[in-house]
């Protein structure tokens, strides 16, 4: 019995260039002023042009060989994404940021009506009172502005 192996050179060099093709477009939407627009403002233009030119390294493969021509091509676009995504910043569309910010923002509509409230008793207990609480409330928006900023929530 004999067994007979081929190396298909031309499905190997497909999938080395689609694998450097996948870390220049990576790299280049990283590190590039241009690059960072595309991605940031534009990521439907990078997506195609990142699938176009797949599908021309592909052109008569299989379909089992496109698919891996896109795997590959995608491990560059893959490692960009993950590495930003441990590095970044609170996005400030994010809901426990924007649930932190509405927090702070109500207890900053107490402060003016407790302040407010204040000013119509003149310098009574009472108006203390009301001094005292609109504090309260002011160092509560503060801490939950700071917690915003990092991405995290407190309390009410």
């Amino acid at each position: 019995m004999q067994m007979q192996f081929g190396v298909d050179l031309l499905l190997i060099g497909r999938c080395l260039m689609a694998l450097f093709w996948g870390i220049g477009l990576a790299c280049f939407l990283q590190f590039h002023r241009m690059g960072k627009f595309l991605a940031e403002e534009r990521t439907w233009l990078t997506v195609t042009v990142g699938v176009g030119v797949d599908l021309l390294l592909g052109i008569g493969a299989t379909w089992w060989e496109i698919w891996l021509i896109v795997a590959f091509s995608s491990l560059g676009i893959v490692w960009r994404s993950l590495r930003n995504e441990a590095h970044e910043t609170p996005s400030v569309k994010a809901y426990k940021t924007l649930w932190a910010m509405e927090a702070a923002l109500d207890a900053v509509g107490d402060v003016i009506t407790e302040l407010e409230k204040a000013l119509e008793l003149g310098t009574t207990t009472e108006a203390l009172a009301h001094v005292s609480r609109a504090l309260a409330k002011a160092h509560f928006a503060s801490r939950n502005l700071t917690l915003a900023r990092y991405g995290e929530t407190g309390k009410k």
